[in-house]
């Protein structure tokens, strides 16, 4: 499966590839390689993208959707704000990064992510 070339990279924090990424990093270079889409990069931490605002600002270039597709945003909530990101496969698994396992593909409405999904998202 061509997901195998993206399983087991190292996270680093505002890692945007190709030795190791974060889980927006690696969203974006799948939206790169998988559709040749180049969507804008804020550029920040965690910790700024809360103080920023980053998310709402960013929800406008997306469609909010209620099943997944390949490529769809999933948000999830961490310490009760939104802070993280999967790449959906389909509307079942996902590939993701974090600093605890690298990347993996998980199921995401599994008990793990689904009680933490914030919501799907689609480019506009």
């Amino acid at each position: 499966m061509w997901t195998d070339d993206w399983i087991g990279l190292p996270y680093a924090e505002l890692g945007r590839g190709p030795g190791a990424y974060d889980c927006l990093g690696l969203w974006l270079a799948l939206q790169r390689a998988r559709f040749e889409r180049e969507v804008p990069d804020p550029e920040c931490r965690m910790g700024d993208a809360l103080r920023r605002g980053t998310v709402d600002r960013y929800r406008s270039r997306f469609a909010r959707v209620t099943a997944a597709a390949e490529g769809d945003l999933l948000l999830f909530l961490s310490a009760g704000r939104p802070l993280h990101v999967g790449f959906a496969l389909d509307n079942l698994d996902m590939i993701h990064i974090d600093a605890f396992g690298g990347s993996r593909v998980e199921r995401w409405r599994g008990m793990r992510w689904l009680g933490k999904l914030e919501g799907i998202y689609r480019l506009a």
